[in-house]
């Protein structure tokens, strides 16, 4: 019987060796990085002077364009909108009875109301 360097004991040395030797490369690689990322703050503030305080003038925001949030909404299977109504909800489950009837309470948050349409 011939004695052989190629046995498993031996060529999972090598690839554990291999691994170290990787991984020991990759962490270097990112120490190398790591110190070019470093920002010197002094050479950013050279020749920059601080002229004040700016002050930002005051907005005005017209919040009259936003929607109101629905008081009931019908949905489909699939989670999609199909239709919101706005208003009160015995109103509007007299005037649109039929829809209605064609769906199932699901759940209600707040004022909200959902519907899922069959």
């Amino acid at each position: 019987m011939k004695a052989t360097i190629l046995t498993q004991k031996n060529v999972c040395a090598i690839l554990g060796l291999m691994m170290a030797l990787t991984i020991l490369w990759s962490a270097k690689a990112e120490a190398q990085v790591d110190q070019i990322n470093k920002v010197n703050p002094s050479i950013f503030q050279e020749g920059f002077e601080v002229q004040g305080e700016e002050i930002i003038p005051a907005v005005e925001l017209n919040l009259s364009e936003l929607k109101a949030e629905p008081t009931i909404t019908l949905i489909d299977k699939y989670g999609e909108v199909v239709a919101e109504f706005y208003g009160e909800k015995s109103e509007l489950k007299k005037r649109f009875k039929e829809s209605f009837q064609k769906g199932n309470f699901v759940t209600a948050h707040g004022n909200h109301e959902f519907y899922l349409v069959r």
